[in-house]
């Protein structure tokens, strides 16, 4: 499984953690900052990001703020998304995971 590692201390704002990653996930022009676009993109696959599953992201280095907060609703997003597309949708799983490091 691929692992992507962001420093989120190196983020102090939202937009720029939130561009980050879309460059991590190789999003397309157009992509969203909200939770539910990164959710779309991740594990719905619409077609804004090129990274292909499996893969981990871990963030390291919040230290609390909009940034954290964030990070924690996607994480927890990602993981009911997955649930949904294994469970109810389409019987597979989608192996994407937000880790929160300290």
């Amino acid at each position: 499984m691929r692992t992507i590692e962001i420093d989120g201390a190196a983020f102090p704002t939202l937009p720029a953690f939130c561009a980050e990653l879309q460059t991590q996930i190789r999003a397309l022009p157009g992509h969203g900052n909200s939770v539910e676009a990164f959710v779309d993109s991740m594990i719905w696959a619409n077609g804004m990001s090129s990274l292909a599953p499996p893969y981990m992201i871990r963030v390291r280095g919040l230290r609390g703020g909009p940034v954290a907060e964030f990070v924690q609703e996607l994480s927890i997003a990602l993981g009911y998304a997955r649930m949904e597309h294994r469970n109810r949708r389409r019987g597979e799983d989608v192996e994407i995971i937000l880790q929160i490091r300290k």
